[in-house]
């Protein structure tokens, strides 16, 4: 190893001092440093190079007998004797450049001051010394040896650098560790090269030590350059992203107080704008959209009605049933709200969700008359989320709408009214997000009435209804005397009913609306009401006393459902009231209001048990509907009272199957979905709900597909055949009745399935992500009857 070094030590001196030019170029060019930095780093890098490049060129010339050779070789043996020093001296400074602008110190150290002091001693009496021979000589053949005080050459250069590196050891906590590390190399490698220097003659290895810190130095300079460099940025971005989140929240508040003074003059739309930007954000989100993109639709919402400001106050404060000049007034808010969002250049998008939220997907809406892909996308996703905050929100005229009702009327507007793509995201919402419930969540829906109300005139006023299904619930309450009743007469009493959002209703537009269907009132003397329910039997049972001395009593209601049928028993201290009812359907719900007559009702408890009610716990007081008494096929009829309450026994999937039946919705449904679904699934025995069961997809007849995407990707397509009129052309179809068929095709992994009915023929291709080794499907559904079902090749 010293053997190669020795032979090819001139090579790599040659190398290192272009190494070092080099870099004294970058660091005249280098303007992110300091400028007293730069200096300082210049100084050294050319010391270096030239101390190195001399030493080289001493080598070349020493014994060479020319003229030339003379002065290059006593020129070389100075200027390597001189930089020795020099770049001792330059190092120094360096190191007082760190300590007063990297390190912040007020006052330089002392001991560097007194080596820059003793750097120039040395340097003149270097240039003294090497000038009347004391640290070098040459011969007659011009060949160098060291003079009788060539050791006083080593003093300064060496023990300058033992002084340094106290200093540096000494006030280490101003500078970073690695810059500590690199000036500590820079004395402690050329020490140990110039002791080992000393024993092996011929070599440069002092020389060489000093520059490859040098290079050294300069990395890490540049490296802590570039540190700091990215913290700035990093920084200033962060800087530059808070400011943006403060101004995006002073916009958005400014938005929003501006928005709430608008709507503060209707009690009603209270609030309208900021939950539509919600629904719109989340529209958006489950689409796809990204971050900055579900920003500007949310913005877009909150600031869609802000032309409300230039209408009438008695327009706006009116609401509906304008005529017909009010209502051409009322829709020029679009183009008003247009021209104010217009002036906000910064954000051109929001302008289209004030102008055109109002459009309508076939080109009915107002007031360009836009249709389909022409209304702009941001526009189409407020139109939606507009439709269910005003679907879902109270008005001055009724109460907001189920989510039931709500997902019906997205069904009914898609592409029309709607984008399909949107109406659906909405749909998917409605049916999966905590925050969007359908009826069929009964364990959600909050049925919990207030502990204390008062009733005044007859039904004035009822508790929210109380969910009753086949575990019974005990209901206790206390009553006294309504010290307004004209007469003395004081009793409450119960009303059993269905609606779709659990509370009683009295006018027709409201009893269409929420499907509310009452089957009658109880009194707590054994009076009762039989209104829709198809039979009532009621029996009293006495335990002593008069009903006039259980004023202020305490009563103790436990209630329950199986099927058809309900039973309910009210206890007081004198009698039992045992009650069963027979309800229209199966596939009603039941509720219990508490009402009655110039009564308080107080401390209202509800308690859930887990005690099941089931059919050998009470008698038939009326026969259940039966609408599958027809002749059956392969498979046996079906009759699902509930969304999938009753399921077809699974039938394996062959290439080639196909299955036809007769379908009918029951007389009582009400909805779109109300027909039946196919459901794709594999299980190990065959059975829906069975062991490992997995279900691929779930397809109904009305066109909707459900799926879970981590088993397979589904890809439905859907056509309206002439028969198909209009929703409720539909639902009346369906009531009744009318032939369905699928076909089943199976390619690779791949299953493709046709379904015709009168009006819909759909057809979907599966992909399985695994494909199962026994494939099948069932048929189920909501609100349906499925009879003569058929299964051929």
């Amino acid at each position: 190893m010293l053997e190669f070094f020795i032979k090819h030590q001139l090579d790599l001196m040659l190398a290192l001092s272009s190494i070092c030019g080099t870099i004294a170029i970058f660091v005249v060019v280098a303007r992110a440093l300091p400028l007293s930095r730069r200096i300082v780093l210049l100084f050294l890098e050319l010391s270096a190079m030239t101390l190195l490049y001399s030493d080289r060129l001493s080598y070349f010339y020493n014994g060479d007998i020319s003229q030339l050779g003379f002065f290059m070789h006593r020129l070389s043996i100075f200027m390597d004797y001189l930089f020795t020093d020099v770049i001792v001296l330059a190092f120094n400074l360096y190191l007082i450049d760190l300590y007063k602008n990297e390190g912040k110190m007020k006052k330089t150290p002392l001991r560097l001051d007194f080596c820059t002091i003793f750097m120039i001693i040395g340097i003149i009496l270097c240039i003294f010394c090497g000038l009347s021979g004391i640290y070098y000589t040459f011969d007659s053949n011009n060949i160098y040896s060291r003079g009788p005080g060539y050791i006083i050459s080593y003093i300064f250069p060496f023990f300058v650098p033992l002084i340094q590196l106290t200093a540096i050891i000494k006030y280490k906590r101003y500078l970073d560790w690695i810059i500590n590390l690199s000036n500590t190399l820079f004395i402690v490698v050329p020490l140990i090269c110039s002791i080992a220097q000393l024993f092996i003659a011929g070599t440069s290895m002092t020389n060489i030590g000093i520059i490859i810190t040098c290079i050294f130095i300069y990395i890490v300079a540049l490296f802590k350059l570039n540190r700091e460099m990215e913290e700035g940025k990093r920084s200033e971005i962060d800087f530059l992203k808070k400011e943006q989140e403060s101004m995006q929240r002073l916009f958005y508040q400014t938005s929003s107080a501006f928005m709430g003074a608008i709507e503060a003059k209707d009690v009603y739309t209270l609030g309208h704008s900021d939950r539509v930007a919600n629904y719109a954000k989340a529209i958006a989100k489950t689409c796809g959209k990204s971050d900055k993109e579900c920003d500007e639709i949310y913005y877009a919402a909150l600031l869609h009605d802000i032309g409300k400001v230039g209408l009438p106050e008695s327009i706006v404060s009116k609401g509906k049933d304008l005529n017909d000049e009010e209502l051409k007034i009322y829709r020029r808010k679009t183009v008003i709200g247009a021209d104010i969002l217009s002036n906000i250049t910064e954000y051109p998008f929001l302008k289209d969700g004030a102008h055109y939220h109002h459009e309508r997907y076939d080109g009915s809406g107002y007031p360009d008359h836009l249709k389909g892909d022409e209304i702009p996308e941001i526009a189409r996703i407020i139109a939606v989320a507009d439709y269910y905050d005003n679907m879902t929100s109270r008005k001055s005229d009724r109460d907001a709408y189920p989510q039931v009702i709500v997902r019906e009327e997205f069904l009914k507007k898609s592409g029309t009214t709607f984008d399909p793509r949107f109406a659906a995201i909405m749909i998917s919402l409605i049916d999966s997000d905590k925050d969007y419930k359908l009826r069929e969540n009964v364990e959600d829906i909050d049925n919990k009435p207030d502990e204390y109300f008062s009733v005044n005139e007859y039904r004035s006023n009822v508790t929210k209804g109380i969910l009753i299904d086949d575990k019974f619930t005990k209901i206790g309450f206390e009553w006294s005397l309504n010290s307004d009743s004209p007469t003395g007469f004081s009793a409450p009493s119960i009303i059993v009913f269905d609606a779709y959002d659990g509370r009683i209703h009295s006018d027709e537009k409201s009893i269409s609306a929420f499907g509310y269907l009452e089957f009658g009132e109880i009194w707590f003397n054994g009076h009762y009401n039989s209104t829709k329910a198809k039979n009532m039997e009621v029996t009293i049972s006495q335990k002593g006393g008069s009903i006039s001395e259980f004023y202020g009593a305490a009563y103790e209601m436990t209630a329950a459902k199986c099927g058809d049928h309900l039973k309910i028993s009210i206890s007081s201290d004198s009698e039992v009231i045992d009650v069963i009812m027979a309800l229209p359907e199966n596939s009603k719900y039941a509720y219990i209001g508490i009402t009655g007559e110039y009564c308080n009702i107080s401390n209202i408890n509800i308690e859930r048990t887990e005690e099941i009610f089931t059919d050998d716990q009470f008698t038939r007081i009326a026969p259940a509907n039966n609408y599958i008494n027809r002749l059956e096929g392969d498979l046996p009829n079906l009759q699902i009272d509930r969304f999938r309450s009753a399921s077809s026994v699974g039938t394996l999937i062959t290439d080639g199957l196909n299955c036809e039946f007769h379908t009918m919705s029951l007389p009582m449904a009400n909805f779109i979905w109300n027909c039946p679904f196919i459901v794709v699934y594999s299980s190990d025995d065959g059975k829906v709900d069975g062991e490992n069961y997995l279900e691929y997809a779930l397809i109904q007849m009305n066109g909707e597909l459900k799926s879970d995407s981590t088993l397979a990707t589904n890809d439905p397509t859907v056509k309206k055949t002439r028969e198909f009129k209009n929703w409720d052309t539909w639902k009346e179809k369906n009531k009744k009745g009318m032939e369905c068929h699928i076909s089943f095709r199976i390619s690779g992994d791949t299953l493709e399935m046709a379904i015709e009915n009168s009006d819909f023929k759909i057809k979907n291709k599966t992909m399985f992500l695994l494909m199962p080794e026994k494939l099948y499907f069932s048929i189920t559904g909501d609100q349906c009857a499925i009879t003569d079902i058929r299964i051929y090749e």
